[in-house]
């Protein structure tokens, strides 16, 4: 049995989970975070560097969290099909139909499940896809990625849409990182600091079922 066939949880490990769509904005914008800095409005001299470092503070959130903050489109790979469940990673999961395609064991070419033959657990936390009732996944050939699900999530399109904490995060690392423009701070090899922590506590899914 090949490493990724391993079970976890009853669940396959996927092969591979990846963005296909970044989102269109950020959770926070310049502004808020030069409101948050107490910087004027008028000094627009490091308005680009703000914003690498939102951007940068939204994708430590979404990995420490793993969670997905704006709308985002994913895809996972497996090379088979598991039992049941298959986990829908980086919640939550919008309301757009989930997309299965697979690769049968006699044809090269990908092929769409119905949408009426498996059932998305919005309920489930993280959300997953599973068979209709008294069914069962396909049988694909089982070579390398030939399970595709793909799918999007967020909490909306618009940063008004993400949790409170969320957002104050981000301005918090913001904030860190344009005070503090090296790796470690005078005093030391620092960690994140504790209020960030105490924030992430609120959003984190923690370990899955």
């Amino acid at each position: 049995m090949r490493y990724y066939e391993f079970t976890q949880r009853g669940n396959l490990r996927y092969r591979s989970v990846r963005r296909l769509q970044e989102p269109s904005v950020e959770p926070v914008s310049v502004s808020q975070a030069k409101e948050h800095l107490r910087i004027d409005a008028s000094f627009s001299d490091d308005d680009l560097y703000l914003q690498t470092l939102i951007t940068a503070a939204r994708v430590w959130v979404e990995n420490a969290a793993d969670r997905t903050l704006i709308r985002s489109q994913w895809q996972l790979k497996f090379d088979m099909f598991p039992s049941n469940d298959i986990e829908l990673r980086r919640p939550p999961v919008m309301s757009d139909p989930v997309v299965v395609t697979y690769v049968p064991s006699n044809t090269g070419d990908y092929t769409p499940v119905a949408f009426t033959d498996f059932r998305t657990d919005r309920d489930s936390e993280p959300q997953v896809i599973r068979p209709q009732w008294n069914g069962s996944w396909p049988t694909a050939r089982g070579a390398e990625n030939d399970v595709t699900i793909t799918y999007w999530a967020g909490y909306g399109e618009s940063g008004d849409d993400v949790p409170a904490a969320a957002r104050h995060t981000i301005l918090m690392l913001v904030a860190h990182w344009y005070t503090a423009r090296e790796a470690v701070t005078p005093g030391g090899m620092n960690p994140v600091p504790l209020g960030v922590e105490a924030l992430m506590g609120t959003i984190n899914w923690g370990q899955y079922r």
